[in-house]
């Protein structure tokens, strides 16, 4: 089986390390994937292009610019989804959209182009309802089509509701730890998390969860203009 090509486009605010490191990740994994720059062009739109550029028969791989598998074997399990008709895309929710549900998330979304067809092909475009790519689950739903969406497992920094299922934010992980997302990559001080994480993926080495909150800590510290506190709450308790 040919493993199929990930998409991934970026602005221009997107920091060059973002986009070198993810590259690094990739092929690291052995994951073909194609970043392609389309500065100011809505990302459902951008989304439109790419399904129209593929034939029918392909399996469609969108990811963020600042998202990536943590494993070979996660990438491959949301390909065999999408093979057996499935939707798989990891779990979200718009916050400032009408929508009530969570659905499959195209920061790393999978599915046959077929599959889209038999949706009517609908546009990826948000709208006043829906937000980007949003729709596919909301008419895979009424078709009955599987839609896979690997929960969040774990959020360094929690900014939003992922409706009445928990919250997720900066840094959030997915499944059994088998995906990873950034989330608004265009902010400089983001770049260490990214980073860290990535480093981890290369060097073949466990999650570091303790390292991050410490990069999360330094990045707070650093906003409120106060040095980082010291991670002893727990001798207090047996005091």
């Amino acid at each position: 089986m040919k493993i199929p090509t990930v998409h991934a486009m970026y602005w221009d605010n997107i920091p060059s390390s973002i986009l070198s490191k993810q590259r690094e990740v990739f092929a690291h994994l052995d994951i073909p994937l194609q970043q392609e720059r389309a500065d100011q062009q809505p990302h459902g739109l951008w989304m439109n292009e790419v399904l129209e550029r593929l034939a029918p028969e392909d399996i469609v791989v969108i990811c963020d610019i600042d998202a990536f598998p943590l494993s070979h074997a996660a990438y491959l399990a949301a390909v065999q989804h999408a093979q057996e008709g499935a939707l798989f895309g990891l779990a979200q929710f718009s916050n400032h959209k009408q929508g009530t549900q969570v659905y499959a998330g195209p920061m790393f979304m999978a599915f046959r182009k077929s599959m889209w067809m038999q949706l009517g092909s609908p546009t990826m475009r948000s709208s006043k309802v829906n937000d980007a790519a949003e729709i596919m689950s909301v008419l895979a739903r009424e078709a009955g089509i599987p839609v896979v969406m690997p929960a969040v497992s774990a959020c360094l920094l929690p900014k939003w509701s992922l409706g009445n299922e928990g919250v997720f934010g900066i840094g959030t992980f997915y499944g059994k730890n088998d995906f990873f997302h950034l989330f608004e990559s265009r902010k400089p001080a983001y770049e260490a998390i990214f980073h860290a994480v990535a480093d981890d993926v290369l060097a073949d080495k466990p999650l570091n969860f303790r390292h991050y909150l410490e990069i999360v800590e330094q990045l707070q510290a650093a906003e409120s203009g106060q040095p980082p506190r010291r991670r002893s709450w727990w001798k207090r308790l047996w005091k």
